[in-house]
């Protein structure tokens, strides 16, 4: 079954996926981070698809941009100003790590049948007819579920950059290996 659905993200101002932060954007995402409350750090408002705590296997992910990783990142070292001090050289490797990648992840969330159901997945992005296929990282290992399909778990699609325009309206299409496509419609320029 094909899963189709539409979403329009709100997540700061105006804009779209902002694809080269420079030092006063990336503060400014930290420090936007470090208002975030304990539930905003552990729900993305980049989401896309089911929501989880309504249904699990409802197929969907999380959009991971340059502005969202260092607004978690400004989030836990709110959480824990003294770690945060005491690993302060791993935190500025881990911005410049984020402030250099070239790549937006996409990380889908979706169930099977076998503990190995994500394994052999593939992903695009589609935009105005183009076709861009995702570079797959190995999937999360699977988790149990108490109800439907048996396992659940993720695994993260990277694109280029280079390869999309971060202000246009996107088809994001997960294939898994068994089971038909997942798609969603996403408006990039709504995304920070």
């Amino acid at each position: 079954m094909a899963v189709a659905g539409a979403l329009c993200l709100t997540t700061g101002t105006a804009g779209a996926i902002d694809v080269n932060l420079d030092e006063a954007a990336a503060k400014k995402a930290i420090e936007d981070g470090k208002q975030l409350k304990d539930e905003e750090i552990k729900t993305s408002p980049t989401r896309f698809g089911a929501d989880l705590k309504e249904d699990i296997c409802g197929g969907g992910g999380e959009i991971r941009t340059k502005t969202f990783a260092l607004n978690r990142l400004g989030g836990l070292i709110a959480r824990n100003p003294e770690k945060a001090e005491q690993e302060k050289a791993d935190i500025d490797q881990n911005i410049k790590k984020v402030l250099d990648s070239n790549m937006l992840k996409i990380a889908f969330d979706f169930c099977g049948d076998t503990v190995d159901f994500a394994e052999g997945s593939s992903a695009t992005l589609e935009q105005g007819g183009k076709m861009i296929k995702g570079e797959m990282a190995k999937p999360d290992r699977a988790k149990r579920n108490e109800k439907g399909p048996a396992y659940r778990g993720k695994i993260v699609a990277s694109f280029p950059y280079s390869s999309f325009d971060p202000k246009a309206p996107t088809k994001v299409t997960l294939y898994p290996p068994m089971g038909d496509p997942m798609s969603w419609e996403i408006d990039f320029s709504k995304i920070k």
